[in-house]
C-alpha cells in the first residue's frame, strides 16, 4: 500500500523470519523490475508522442503539396479568363478618352467597364478561398453549397472546355461536418481527374462529368444519430481504369496519368481527408464506359436558428 515507484526496499522483515524473507527479496526484485518497465514505457509512450507529431507535420505537408498543385493548375486557367475582361475594360477606357462622347454614352461604358472588373474580382476571390488555410477543427458545411460554388470556379477552366458538368442535388440532407477547404480539396481533386480521364478519350468528341447527391442510411435503424449519410457521386464517361489498377488507385504516388500530369497524391490526400471525417471513397470502373467515385460522409442535422427574444 506504500509503494510509491522508487523505494530501494519495500518488504522488510527480520533476519530470522527465512520464508518471509525470502518471499521480501523476491517482492523486492518484483518491485524494481516493474518500476524498470514503467520507466521503458514511459519512454516509449514519450517516443511514440514524438512520432505522431512527425507524422501528422508530414500529413499536413502532403495536403499542402496537393493543394498547390490543384491551386497552380486552376491558376493557369484563371489568369487566361482574367485577360479577357481586362482587354475590355481597356478598350472602354480608350473610348472614355474621347472628348466628343455623350454622357449617356459615357455611363454606360463606365458601367460596362465595372461590370468586366467586378467579374475579375469574382475570379480571384474565388481563387484565393480555395487557396487560403483553413483553421484546424472541423465544423458543419452544406455540401450542396460547396459544390456550386466550386462550379462556378471550373466554369472558367480550359481544362473544362472539352466537357459538360451536369449538377444533380437532390439529398434531403446536406450537411455534413468537415473542413471546407479540406472538403473542397477532395471535390476538386475528383473533378479534375474525371476531366482528364474523359480527355484520354479520343474517340469521345463530347464529355460528360455529371455529379450527383442523395441520402442514404446505413444500419437497422434509419432514423438514428450518425446512421444517415450522404453520397456524392462523381460520374464520367471516360477511359475507365483497369481492373488491376483498381486496387492501387489510392496509394500515394500511384497514377496511370502521363509523366508530368499529376503527382499520384490526389486520391490518397482525399481518401485519407474522407476518413478523417469519418466517411469513405468508393469507386466503380469499367474500361472504356467510364468511372463513377462515390464520397460517402455522415450526416449532420442542421441546428435549428436560435429565436431572439424582443428587445424590452
Amino acid at each position: 500500500e506504500e509503494y510509491k515507484g522508487d523505494d530501494e526496499i519495500i518488504f522488510a522483515v527480520r533476519k530470522e523470519d527465512n520464508e518471509l524473507q525470502r518471499l521480501s527479496f523476491a517482492l523486492n526484485g518484483l518491485m524494481r523490475r516493474l518500476t524498470a518497465e514503467k520507466e521503458k514505457l514511459r519512454q516509449t509512450v514519450s517516443s511514440l508522442e514524438i512520432a505522431n507529431s512527425e507524422l501528422r507535420r508530414a500529413q499536413n505537408e502532403i495536403i499542402r503539396a496537393e493543394k498547390l498543385a490543384s491551386v497552380g493548375r486552376l491558376s493557369a486557367g484563371i489568369a487566361h479568363e482574367i485577360g479577357n475582361p481586362i482587354g475590355i475594360v481597356t478598350g472602354y477606357l480608350e473610348l472614355l478618352k474621347q472628348g466628343d462622347l455623350a454622357p449617356d454614352e459615357r455611363v454606360e461604358y463606365m458601367e460596362r467597364a465595372q461590370k468586366e472588373i467586378d467579374r475579375i474580382s469574382t475570379i480571384i476571390r474565388q481563387l484565393l478561398e480555395i487557396s487560403r488555410p483553413s483553421p484546424a477543427g472541423s465544423h458543419q458545411v452544406s455540401v450542396h453549397g460547396l459544390l456550386e460554388e466550386m462550379a462556378q470556379v471550373l466554369a472558367v477552366q480550359p481544362f473544362m472546355s472539352h466537357l459538360c458538368l451536369v449538377m444533380r442535388l437532390e439529398a434531403q440532407h446536406d450537411v455534413v461536418a468537415a473542413d471546407t477547404n479540406q472538403l473542397r480539396q477532395v471535390f476538386l481533386n475528383l473533378v479534375i481527374n474525371a476531366a482528364d480521364a474523359i480527355a484520354c478519350g479520343k474517340e469521345k468528341p463530347h464529355g460528360e462529368l455529371t455529379v450527383t447527391t442523395e441520402s442514404s442510411a446505413e444500419g437497422p435503424d434509419a432514423t438514428s444519430e450518425g446512421s444517415a449519410l450522404l453520397l456524392i457521386r462523381f460520374r464520367d464517361n471516360g477511359t475507365g481504369i483497369a481492373a488491376e489498377h483498381l486496387r492501387n488507385i489510392f496509394d500515394p504516388f500511384f497514377t496511370t496519368k502521363e509523366p508530368g500530369k499529376g503527382t499520384g497524391l490526389g486520391l490518397a490526400v482525399s481518401f485519407m481527408l474522407v476518413e478523417s471525417f469519418g466517411g469513405r471513397i468508393d469507386v466503380e470502373s469499367t474500361v472504356g464506359h467510364g468511372t463513377t467515385m462515390t464520397v460517402a460522409l455522415p450526416v449532420v442535422r442542421r441546428s435549428p436558428p436560435v429565436e431572439r427574444s424582443p428587445a424590452s
